[in-house]
């Protein structure tokens, strides 16, 4: 006589759900095997980004200015203005304004570098005496006092590394060949990617088989180039007039070389609160370096902080409303991955990058819960 198994259930098994647990059994070292093959495809794409940086930052600078230029030089081909006239009209503007621009902050960048140890002296001097005022008010903050000590102490031992060591400068000058090397290439494929401007769209419609997936197609590369132009061009409109208002202010204030700090903040403040802290902790050190009185040195700061609190919290919201807003974590590890990978490069282009994976992920009906996961 046989036995009869019987589940929890009170059911007798059935024989194909048997086979479906060992089906389950075979299918998991398959997917463990596709875990692993995953991880390490996204382990050779981060070494290959990082490695071949001097290819794909110039690819990813050239696609963003791109877009930014790209609806111009259409416009000025239905005026009879042939696309690679428009295009080198542009490009070359571009190049001059950026050759001027370096030639005529190159002076006040290099004696701001010479002068960097005076500055960290002048900022151990001035909050020593701060340290002394306070002490003399409390006696009861001596502890504080140490610890401010110790951390001043560290901050003044870097200006141990002098500036003026060959071997530094060398690296400068090798940092400054890169950047040229990266500016040329971008300029190159711009130019490229401005002549031929939808011929790659056009080939990849004549692949697809219906007429709907065609028009689904165009509809979505219009709207992407239509929000995404509109929000370069107005964030770079914001940035210069952001760095002009510091510009102006800090020639009110009395800082030497305001165009200098106006072009940092305005250009920095491509990388969020990355880019306002990098600018508003050099102008410290050179309102130290120049004012005397404590009231003084700390009102630069103030009110480039002021401008950047002013433009974070009204004017740029205020223009963009909720379309282009995004979490705050999102842009902290946007900024964070793309420094990581590509440095002071990244961290400016990490969020035009962000964007337009946003747009992107928000046109597209399958990867919208992608796009609300990168918004507020």
């Amino acid at each position: 006589m046989s036995e009869t198994t019987v589940t929890p259930d009170g059911e007798e098994p059935n024989p194909g759900q048997d086979d479906s647990h060992v089906m389950r059994l075979f299918q998991r070292p398959i997917q463990i095997r596709s875990f692993i093959m995953t991880a390490l495809l996204v382990l050779a794409v981060l070494y290959t980004l990082y490695f071949a940086r001097f290819i794909f930052i110039p690819i990813a600078l050239a696609l963003i200015f791109n877009l930014l230029l790209g609806p111009l030089v259409t416009k000025m081909q239905r005026l009879y203005v042939p696309r690679w006239i428009s295009a080198l009209l542009l490009i070359g503007s571009f190049g001059a304004v950026v050759v001027y621009g370096v030639y005529t902050l190159m002076g006040p960048a290099q004696y701001w570098l010479n002068h960097a140890p005076q500055a960290f002296t002048s900022f151990d001097e001035k909050t020593t005496q701060l340290q002394k005022q306070i002490q003399e008010m409390n006696e009861s903050t001596e502890q504080i006092k140490e610890a401010a000590t110790k951390m001043i102490g560290k901050a003044a031992n870097q200006q141990t590394i002098t500036i003026n060591e060959e071997g530094l400068r060398d690296q400068i000058v090798a940092n400054l060949q890169w950047t040229g090397g990266i500016l040329f290439m971008t300029l190159i494929m711009l130019y490229f990617m401005l002549c031929s401007r939808g011929f790659v769209f056009r080939k990849l419609l004549i692949m697809t088989r219906t007429g709907r997936s065609r028009r689904n197609a165009v509809r979505i590369v219009r709207h992407l180039q239509s929000d995404i132009s509109r929000y370069l061009v107005t964030v770079t409109v914001i940035n210069v007039l952001l760095g002009a208002s510091a510009g102006a202010v800090l020639w009110m204030i009395g800082l030497t070389d305001p165009i200098l700090w106006g072009v940092l903040v305005g250009v920095l403040n491509f990388a969020p609160y990355a880019g306002a802290a990098i600018s508003l902790a050099a102008i410290t050190l050179a309102s130290f370096a120049t004012f005397d009185t404590l009231g003084h040195v700390l009102a630069a700061p103030a009110a480039v902080f002021a401008l950047n609190v002013l433009e974070g919290n009204f004017v740029t919201p205020s223009i963009h409303g909720h379309r282009f807003e995004m979490s705050p974590l999102t842009v902290f590890f946007a900024l964070f991955f793309w420094g990581w990978l590509w440095g002071v490069a990244g961290m400016l282009m990490a969020v035009p990058l962000l964007v337009v994976c946003k747009v992107t992920f928000d046109h597209i009906e399958e990867l919208r819960p992608m796009g609300r996961l990168l918004g507020r």
